[in-house]
């Protein structure tokens, strides 16, 4: 049996300026909307300007496949330069690197933010054999290491990105109680499930990835979410037990209303 996953938590600038530029975005009725005004990170930084989160708005709504791209490119980026540079198209390209460059000042304020709790704190102690269990399906494929990325725009929300073996998953530690501890565990679930659910669905699915209520993207990513959500109770069932109140808790926070 491969050991656990090594594990490591941080803070991003890139990652807070990234998702404090999708956080000022009401997009509706989406499940990829960030939008939620947040006291504790407006303390950090001035609220962004109206006129250039209009702008964006406007972008990501008449560019959704590329507006999705956004979702992970936080994450993707390696630096505050190449933050402002997504791969996406031109109309969507231009509004989003005026706002990064507006963001991207007062990402030296988000520096001096208090500390991040450490993986030997009592909600994330539990991480590394929680992933084992999750990844057991994925056999030497697993990710060798897991990067926590402290991301206080984000709120309760998580996002993530996989590559040459490392995991990485950014969400709020400053969330209660155990959502932190499974919100990461949920987003860990996805590499699991996400692709027997596309293998099911055929590759239009893979195709259709919008997340707005009432498109079809919407429905595949339903499924993708339910099917992580199952995986995960069989995972507690099987392994953490005392866990499963907090993951009903967690659950019952992500309601998608039709």
């Amino acid at each position: 049996m491969r050991p656990p996953p090594s594990v490591t938590v941080e803070r991003s600038a890139i990652a807070d300026v990234g998702y404090g530029l999708l956080a000022a975005v009401d997009l509706g009725r989406d499940a990829a909307n960030l939008y939620a005004p947040r006291p504790e990170f407006d303390r950090l930084a001035p609220a962004p300007a109206p006129a250039w989160a209009a702008a964006l708005q406007a972008a990501m709504r008449a560019h959704p496949r590329d507006a999705l791209v956004l979702q992970g490119w936080p994450l993707r980026a390696p630096s505050l330069a190449d933050l402002a540079t997504p791969p996406v198209a031109p109309a969507l390209r231009t509004p989003w690197a005026r706002a990064a460059a507006a963001e991207s000042r007062a990402a030296e304020v988000r520096a001096f933010a208090p500390a991040t709790p450490s993986l030997a704190s009592p909600s994330l102690a539990s991480l590394p054999a929680l992933l084992a269990a999750l990844w057991q399906p994925l056999g030497v494929e697993a990710p060798a290491t897991c990067r926590v990325v402290d991301c206080r725009p984000l709120g309760p929300h998580g996002r993530t990105h996989t590559q040459a073996g490392v995991f990485v998953v950014a969400t709020s530690l400053d969330e209660t109680g155990d959502h932190p501890l499974m919100q990461i565990f949920h987003e860990a679930a996805h590499p699991v499930t996400d692709a027997a659910v596309f293998a099911r669905l055929g590759a239009d699915a893979q195709g259709a990835r919008r997340t707005a209520v009432g498109t079809p993207g919407f429905e595949v990513h339903r499924v993708l979410e339910a099917t992580a959500v199952a995986y995960g109770q069989a995972v507690l069932e099987a392994h953490a037990p005392s866990l499963l109140p907090a993951y009903r808790a967690w659950c019952s926070r992500w309601v998608y209303s039709t």
